[in-house]
């Protein structure tokens, strides 16, 4: 179809003329060839605006991240069940609304219990690689987990709380038939049980003492052992 512009070189026209000539091409292209026509000589430019665009959400998603902070992180080992919403409910109890703050319950791993028949088991690789790994880093704060586990950290000096330093003398004269040295028995925990997060096997309730909110730590154990 002829323009007005056509026998007008385009390096002459005017940038007026010029977006008038876009303008009339287009308008005699169908839907097909205005798609090709965008793409053909828009492509680059819809790239760089593609690009950039997702370098701004990830700038303002890195810069959100920074923001949080993990205030609790449990691993509770053997679970088979996802319990998400007890860390939810937990918060609630705890008043918190920070919306930067993370309290996370880790159902990951399972090891099983390490003995089968009496007969020692070894623990997974990579369940034991994670075990560890959370804990080198001080990531876990808490793990709940089957005696092997518990038997592992107890025997390293220093590593756990001692529940009398941790929760008082009147916390362990109230739960003394659950309370170790530095341990917490809690299959029996009636909210754990419910969220399956235990079941019949014995479980421990370990602490570290590298943990960077024992105030919350102290918090989740009364808000699973009441």
């Amino acid at each position: 179809m002829d323009t007005k512009f056509q026998k007008k070189h385009e390096s002459d026209m005017t940038k007026k003329e010029k977006r008038e000539l876009e303008r009339e091409k287009l308008a005699s292209m169908s839907k097909k060839q205005k798609l090709e026509y965008v793409v053909t000589y828009y492509k680059f430019p819809i790239i760089a605006a593609i690009l950039i665009i997702f370098l701004i959400i990830g700038i303002v998603k890195w810069a959100d991240d920074l923001k949080k902070e993990t205030l609790l992180y449990v691993a509770a080992i053997n679970s088979e069940l996802d319990a998400g919403t007890i860390m939810d409910d937990f918060r609630k109890s705890i008043h918190d609304t920070d919306e930067y703050h993370e309290f996370v319950l880790d159902t990951s791993i399972f090891v099983g219990t390490g003995k089968e028949e009496n007969a020692d088991v070894p623990i997974d690789y990579n369940a034991q690689m994670k075990i560890t790994t959370l804990v080198g880093a001080g990531t876990v704060d808490i793990y709940i987990c089957p005696e092997v586990i518990y038997q592992n950290y107890a025997k390293e000096d220093g590593l756990l709380y001692e529940i009398s330093d941790l929760m008082g003398e009147d916390f362990v004269k109230e739960h003394e038939a659950i309370c170790l040295e530095d341990a917490i028995r809690i299959e029996n925990s009636k909210l754990l049980q419910s969220s399956g997060i235990t079941g019949t096997e014995p479980a421990y309730l370990v602490a570290f003492r590298y943990a960077k909110h024992p105030e919350i730590i102290k918090q989740f154990i009364n808000y699973v052992v009441k």
